[in-house]
């Protein structure tokens, strides 16, 4: 540390010590708290695979099952900034300790919700838990370890990120499935509480506390101000899809643009009379953090949304169930240990290099997949999928390991709470952001050709009611019937709803000539189904390339290394 830097101040307030290569309270507490993020991390990703049986189970609306997503990732992205403040003031791991405590109860009321109205509540109430505790993950590690130790420490949670995402919808495929004790989806929830349990156990006496040895209060003015700008823009991109972008989406969020604006008037406002932002000002002055920020919403757009539709594309186009899909993206998880693990060593010496070669590998990935999943209507195995998902994965291991200590060169331990409070945020808006835009591209896609894969498949359902002897006034009916049932399937909103133009296809006929139908329809639908999937798959790819080019260009505006330079330090 420099001179001028002030101390961090601990609970007796004495200066947090450094601790050494070998300080193995060290190592174990940093477990701990990746323990505590990928619990949170997964629960992100977990409950999808359950709407299903939610939905079956407490008699919910579409709506409430969107709520049931939505409510947690907007409590959580409104509250982050506020809470990793509230760690630089109060102490991070007492922040840490509550937030996990408060996700543990929240976690447990979810599993015993009776109604959907009440799950959507507790899901509101475990985002704000995790916006509690999760900001003091990046922040706890960027403070209680030396700078030559930061790679590896990073290169951990980046490992640990990364599982957590792929393991969400394969546990929660496995818990289902399952079904403990008759419990059924509510494990997805209660399967949280042990892990908690473990959090609150080690942490009081593994974590070391830190917080800003200057004045801080907490500006509750820019804490409303940030929330509701936050939540003008992220709740409308959420929704927008399966509300139709109706005006009030695109009011929403250009009216976040006004009150972003004015939460940064108060911010100086607020600097200039004396007092306390809720964001220090000053990390934006640093190159490292205001670049950096831009690339993490730049590369987050890209992960949420390629997870989504690579999911989605499993699971509706090619029927994989929760559990098969959870398998086949198992190797991009392995692999991106892997990668992590080739960036630790590496980040130190060529520091940005890291970063701009796994957005090369991402991209290298993405083609292999387009060219893997073009023209296959009939086979699309999980070993198939797997060398493409490997290289992916190298990739996004050596991107999210580096990354965030990239960003976090040069921020003074006093900020590391604002920090890694507004480089959350940042994140869970551009996951949003880009799960929107990657939703208006591949849906948009489906929608648009879908006329063409059914077409397709006209002739072969042609062929299969003509092998079975129905008439060809009937066959006519049936083709046409089919037709506008795939149309209104690609146009769905609510694709958990059957359209009411596919009940009513075979309507109207013997029983003999509606199993018929029946069974020719279920020949060709699966293959109508897949070619449309892999015709809407490989354009929205496009994207994801487009996003990790941008973000490997964006890249050479960061420092040439990781924190081995770091000011203060």
């Amino acid at each position: 540390m420099t001179a001028g830097e002030p101390a961090l101040s601990t609970d007796s307030a004495q200066t947090v010590s450094r601790p050494s290569p070998m300080d193995a309270k060290a190592w174990i507490g940093l477990i701990v708290i990746l323990l505590a993020a990928f619990m949170e991390l997964l629960d992100v990703s977990v409950v999808s695979v359950a709407i299903p049986a939610i939905q079956r189970d407490v008699d919910a609306t579409y709506a409430q099952i969107q709520w049931t997503l939505a409510g947690y990732q907007l409590a959580f992205a409104a509250g982050m900034i506020t809470g990793g403040r509230l760690g630089d003031i109060f102490g991070r791991k007492r922040m840490f300790i509550t937030g996990v405590f408060a996700f543990v109860v929240a976690s447990l009321l979810c599993g015993l919700a009776p109604s959907a109205g009440l799950l959507v509540l507790f899901r509101v109430i475990q985002g704000l838990a995790a916006a509690a505790m999760f900001p003091q993950v990046l922040a706890i590690m960027h403070v209680s370890f030396p700078e030559e130790k930061r790679a590896a420490v990073f290169g951990a949670f980046g490992a640990m990120a990364s599982l957590a995402g792929i393991a969400g919808p394969l546990l929660g495929g496995v818990l289902v499935d399952a079904n403990i004790f008759g419990w059924g989806w509510r494990t997805i929830f209660l399967i949280n509480l042990p892990v908690g349990v473990i959090a609150l156990a080690l942490a009081p006496s593994l974590v070391k506390e830190s917080r800003s040895s200057e004045r801080v209060k907490l500006d509750l003015s820019g804490a409303l101000l940030v929330t509701a700008a936050v939540v003008l823009l992220v709740y409308p991109v959420i929704q927008g899809r399966d509300a139709g972008w109706p005006a009030w989406t695109w009011i929403s969020m250009v009216a976040s643009l006004p009150v972003f604006a004015l939460f940064a008037w108060w911010q100086h406002a607020r600097k200039r009379g004396g007092g306390t932002p809720l964001v220090e000002l000053r990390l934006f002055l640093q190159r490292s953090f205001s670049v950096g920020l831009v690339v993490s919403l730049l590369f987050w757009t890209a992960i949420a949304s390629v997870f989504l539709v690579l999911t989605i594309f499993l699971q509706a186009g090619w029927n994989y169930t929760p559990l098969h899909a959870g398998l086949t993206f198992l190797p991009l998880a392995g692999a991106s240990v892997i990668g992590s693990g080739i960036a630790v060593p590496l980040a130190p010496k060529i520091g940005r290099v890291v970063v701009q070669i796994g957005c090369l590998i991402c991209i290298a990935g993405i083609v292999w997949l387009m060219v893997t999943v073009h023209g296959q209507t009939t086979s699309l195995t999980t070993w198939k999928l797997t060398p493409s998902f490997v290289v992916f994965g190298i990739g996004l291991g050596m991107l999210i390991a580096t990354l965030n200590d990239l960003i976090l060169t040069g921020v003074r331990g006093d900020d590391a709470g604002s920090a890694t409070g507004v480089l959350n945020t940042a994140g869970q808006v551009a996951g949003a952001v880009g799960v929107a835009v990657i939703g208006l591209i591949f849906f948009g896609q489906l929608a648009n050709r879908s006329d063409e894969a059914t077409a397709a498949g006209v002739p072969k359902l042609r062929h299969e009611l003509q092998v079975a002897g129905l008439p060809a006034p009937a066959i006519d009916g049936v083709v046409t019937g089919f037709r506008t049932c795939y149309h209104d399937i690609a146009h769905a909103k609510d694709p958990t709803q059957t359209p009411a133009s596919c009940r009513q296809m075979s309507g109207g006929t013997d029983p003999q000539a509606a199993r018929i139908v029946t069974g020719a329809v279920n020949k060709v639908r699966p293959e109508v189904q897949r070619r449309d999937f892999i015709d809407s798959l490989v354009p929205s790819m496009y994207y994801q390339i487009a996003v990790f080019a941008g973000t490997f260009l964006l890249v050479f505006f960061l420092p040439r290394r990781t924190s081995g330079e770091m000011h203060g330090h």
